[in-house]
């Protein structure tokens, strides 16, 4: 079982490593100070061959076509590296999906997820064309119905269902329980009628996708017959084949001690086998099978960085206090619905070989709450001021997941390393952009 600092260590390699002078973090041959002085701090660095290496890595392990999930990081950039990749997308909003078309994902590669899709937004889905709406409601399907007759188009609908079996074993459940999220199994035949009324729709098939953080195996091959047998059920309520079927994802990412890697191999398979299984049932002819996934594929591939701006020691304890935190990195600091709250892998960069004391640090950021913590015991290479930390796993839920405007502190730069160049994706904020969008009141 690997350590944290392990853990660190390994992605800091599959970066690039140390190799500048004085054992610093150089990406790529480049400096990570070099890259703060360029674009300043903090910043978030994603790698272009670790994101793009992943979506083959899966598609072949799998043998079925993957949706990146924009809410991870629908960074445009990000966005495009997948496209190109050969990924299709899965939106939640008008806005991922108008960054799923600027980067490149076809129409036809679209699904569109989401409890409370708004009129307009399912506007912009009908007038895209995409492959399906996910409904979630009986409500959804009508209001879906009326938009698009309205347009004259017949809309592809993917029915999300909400199954009755819970899959085990998993970190957030979104399925299988009371919630917000699907139509429930019991209701199926309801909602396939209800489709199949509406001239202006075409079932497309049913879409599940029940937790997320999943590491065990075997439950999620059992969730995957289940699903098999969702859409079995369905294609008998519907009459015809179905032509999608969604397992959802939530592959684990192993961010905290005593987590090992999700097994892909192992996985795909099991999954290939299943596939075979079903796949020659005429109620399945020419489906397309899809996993979404989101952190799975953009996580390891980016390192948020942040600059120490003092350290002190308080009743024997070394703080290392960053120009970064909470405000930039929401679930870094385990303020994103964790249970129980746990440290990313961190390491520091500016002394990549330097020597780790047997008492952790704590590193904490920039905000006024307690809460702005990446945590209190941090094997850390002993830090000074201007050192730069290193944040890893921070891909996924970042910039995007983040309270940017928590006490208006500008918000971070994002950069690409792109073919062994830093390239800037989005400038850093600056204190007065506080002000932007606001007007003063005339008295």
């Amino acid at each position: 079982m690997l350590t944290q600092t392990d853990k660190a260590n390994d992605l800091a390699a599959r970066f690039g490593g140390s190799g500048a002078e004085g054992g610093e973090f150089a990406p790529g041959g480049v400096p990570v100070s070099e890259i703060a002085e360029r674009h300043g701090s903090p910043f978030y660095l994603y790698h272009a061959d670790m994101i793009s290496d992943r979506v083959r890595r899966v598609q072949e392990a799998l043998g079925t076509e993957v949706a990146y999930s924009l809410k991870a990081n629908p960074n445009l950039a990000v966005c495009s590296l997948i496209a190109r990749a050969g990924a299709g997308g899965e939106v939640a909003s008008s806005g991922e999906l108008i960054v799923a078309r600027a980067a490149g994902f076809a129409p036809e590669d679209i699904v569109f997820a989401g409890p409370a899709k708004t009129d307009e937004e399912l506007k912009m889905a009908v007038d895209e064309g995409i492959h399906a709406v996910n409904v979630e409601s009986l409500g959804e399907i009508e209001r879906l119905a009326a938009i698009a007759g309205e347009a004259g188009i017949r809309m592809g609908v993917g029915l999300r269902i909400n199954p009755e079996a819970q899959l085990m074993g998993s970190g957030m459940r979104m399925g299988g329980t009371v919630g917000q999220f699907g139509i429930d199994q019991a209701d199926l035949a309801e909602a396939v009628a209800r489709v199949l009324s509406h001239e202006s729709l075409t079932l497309r098939g049913v879409h599940v996708y029940t937790a997320t953080q999943v590491f065990e195996v075997d439950p999620l091959l059992e969730h995957c017959r289940n699903i098999f047998d969702i859409a079995l059920e369905t294609a008998d309520h519907a009459g015809h084949p179905l032509e999608m079927l969604d397992f959802g994802g939530g592959f684990g990412v192993p961010y905290f001690e005593k987590t090992s890697e999700f097994d892909l191999d192992r996985f795909g398979e099991g999954l290939r086998e299943i596939v075979a299984s079903y796949k020659s049932d005429g109620r399945l002819e020419g489906c397309r099978f899809l996993f979404e996934l989101g952190r799975y594929l953009v996580a390891d591939a980016g390192v948020y960085v942040t600059r120490v701006v003092d350290v002190k020691e308080t009743r024997g304890k070394t703080f290392a206090v960053t120009d970064g935190g909470m405000n930039h990195h929401l679930t870094a600091t385990g303020n994103m619905g964790q249970v129980f709250r746990k440290a990313y892998p961190l390491l520091n960069l500016t002394r990549m070989d330097g020597a780790v004391p047997e008492e952790g640090v704590a590193v904490a950021g920039p905000c006024c709450t307690p809460l702005d913590s990446f945590g209190n015991n941090i094997p850390l290479a002993a830090p000074e001021v201007g050192d730069l930390i290193g944040v890893f796993y921070s891909g996924a839920y970042g910039y995007s997941a983040s309270n940017l405007g928590f006490l208006s502190h500008p918000s971070p730069a994002e950069v690409l390393l792109l073919d062994g160049e830093a390239v800037l994706l989005r400038a850093g904020g600056r204190p007065e952009d506080v002000l932007n969008g606001q007007k003063a009141l005339t008295l």
